[in-house]
């Protein structure tokens, strides 16, 4: 539980980061995703489901800063987050090119995804334009800021990490 409400802590504000200091965007105004960074580092280091949770809270949190109909970043970020628990079972966690996979996969997952909720319902909802410069940009710097937030949040991996305790024999 304490690791749920960390990372959700930490997701939130780097929410805010995002869209107060820099809510003019790094380059070509693309601003990189700094709360799914820290909610896919959830979802890796722990396989329990606990990265899934969080990504659910902190995205029901991001559908109320922004326009977007409730439930829309908590599908994409549950998704996502969902993504990394599956893949951590499958690979180990280095310095730079699992993260970076990490971010540039799950920035393509969030651009499908919300093409096709954009798809089927006709709302309004923000979708990403897949084959277009600024995708790519956000696609690279997601990747590369994904790698910077794993390098800095593995200083500090035990308050992420769900470590039951045992009884003693």
């Amino acid at each position: 539980m304490k690791s749920i409400l960390i990372a959700s802590a930490t997701a939130i504000l780097m929410l805010f980061i995002q869209s107060t200091w820099l809510s003019h965007g790094i380059v070509l105004g693309i601003i990189p995703d700094l709360a799914m960074s820290v909610l896919l580092f959830s979802s890796f280091i722990n396989k329990n489901g606990h990265g899934i949770i969080a990504s659910f809270i902190v995205g029901i949190v991001a559908d109320m800063l922004s326009a977007s109909p409730l439930g829309h970043f908590a599908f994409l970020f549950s998704s996502c987050a969902y993504l990394a628990t599956l893949l951590s079972y499958v690979t180990e966690k280095d310095l730079f090119v699992i993260p970076f996979l990490l971010g540039s996969g799950a920035t393509i997952v969030m651009g499908v995804l919300s093409r096709m909720i954009a798809l089927v319902f006709s709302a309004n909802i923000h979708s990403y334009q897949i084959f277009s410069a600024e995708f790519g940009v956000e696609l690279v710097m997601n990747g590369l800021f994904t790698g910077l937030i794993f390098f800095l949040l593995s200083f500090v991996q035990r308050f992420f990490e769900y470590s039951p305790r045992k009884a003693l024999p």
